[in-house]
């Protein structure tokens, strides 16, 4: 994005997804369907990357929260949208089971392609490539003519990028240096530790932690906490905007722990009676709504404003990385850790656990595993 025009990167991968989704829903036999797929992701990650950046840079700073934000109220519009139509096609026996919801999916990115034409160059990225006169044209149009405006951002932008410029030239591991480290770690943190606390985890298994959990109509709830989750991300860049970053943090932080005990409470009582059921969905349904009002509103704007200009992009692709690192980690390999080491003993006794692991029984097999220790109980009792 440093070389390339954010209006240019921003097209184009817009147009890739949109190719892709298409593509996956026009193959019969489903051949090419992981290489699209991974056309399909390639091109949205580059958007996450792209999008708030260029937002950032268009809009006044009262305003910068509000307008990064609404990327990600997009994304919760999307995932109701989506919710719904794969819950409304779900009792199809054909193919158009899942080509409804592709060609829903490419509906959407077709219509931004086009939308997309119509966007202005960033005026700072115009600023520091020289072309000082067509910054300030792009910049006017943004701020409505407003010609003294105008000049004063653009003379603090001037400043801010002489000074970098003064520099060596961008390298993409300054970000780790001594100097830009605190900013570095202040950035990427809230989106990666909504990863590692576990947020994303829960509401993408959000469905079957409901169904597992006896919930009546477990999809219809979903669909509730994508709707709660949208509002947040609605409601969450308007307060970091009039209220602050640091107080919508910290509550919602303390909210959402506050949650994760009641939770863990309704979970350790066993879930036996009807209210205890409801409350779990009500709490996952809040739950939702809190994690969007302050974890989701922050995790994109921070990127955006704490690095210094020339670093920005370079943050921002860093904290993405990082925050799809841990995703995989808390999204794949907790289940499959889990899977190998976490044992079953529910009814078994000491010596049978004893047993089980010098056999070295894996873990998975245990519920199933008849043990030695058990028959030899059994055979006492019948004497």
């Amino acid at each position: 994005m440093d070389t390339v025009e954010s209006k240019e990167v921003a097209t184009s991968h817009v147009d890739d997804a949109y190719v892709a989704k298409q593509s996956m829903a026009m193959d019969e036999n489903g051949g090419w369907w992981n290489w699209r797929v991974i056309a399909n992701h390639v091109g949205v990650s580059i958007l996450t990357n792209v999008c708030p950046v260029y937002l950032s840079e268009l809009i006044p700073a009262n305003f910068r929260a509000r307008a990064v934000g609404f990327t990600v109220a997009g994304s919760g519009v999307l995932s109701v949208v989506a919710t719904v139509v794969v819950w409304a096609t779900e009792k199809r026996r054909d193919q158009w089971q899942y080509k409804i919801p592709l060609l829903v999916q490419a509906v959407f990115p077709a219509t931004l392609a086009l939308l997309s034409l119509l966007l202005t160059e960033s005026p700072i990225w115009l600023l520091a490539k020289g072309r000082h006169d067509d910054a300030r044209r792009n910049l006017l149009l943004l701020r409505g003519g407003n010609a003294a405006l105008v000049e004063k951002e653009l003379a603090l932008a001037a400043a801010a990028l002489k000074s970098h410029s003064e520099q060596v030239n961008v390298n993409v591991w300054e970000i780790l240096k001594p100097a830009n480290l605190e900013r570095t770690i202040s950035a990427s943190a809230p989106l990666c530790l909504s990863q590692v606390g576990g947020q994303i985890l829960v509401l993408t298994y959000s469905t079957v932690i409901l169904v597992q959990s006896g919930v009546a109509d477990p999809f219809k709830i979903t669909i509730i906490i994508f709707l709660l989750q949208f509002l947040g991300t609605l409601i969450g860049p308007f307060l970091l905007d009039k209220i602050g970053r640091r107080p919508v943090a910290l509550a919602g932080f303390v909210v959402l722990f506050a949650i994760d005990v009641v939770c863990g409470a309704l979970a350790c009582a066993g879930l036996a009676t009807q209210s205890q059921r409801i409350g779990l969905a009500a709490l996952c349904i809040v739950f939702s709504f809190t994690n969007a009002t302050c974890f989701q509103s922050i995790a994109y704007v921070l990127p955006t404003e704490v690095p210094t200009s020339r670093l920005r992009e370079s943050t921002m692709a860093w904290t993405t990385f990082w925050s799809y690192t841990t995703a995989i980690i808390t999204t794949f390999a907790v289940p499959q850790i889990t899977n190998a080491d976490a044992p079953e003993t529910s009814n078994r006794t000491l010596a049978e656990i004893d047993e089980l692991y010098a056999e070295r029984i894996p873990k998975r097999h245990w519920k199933g595993y008849k043990s030695t220790a058990n028959e030899i109980d059994n055979d006492n009792a019948d004497r």
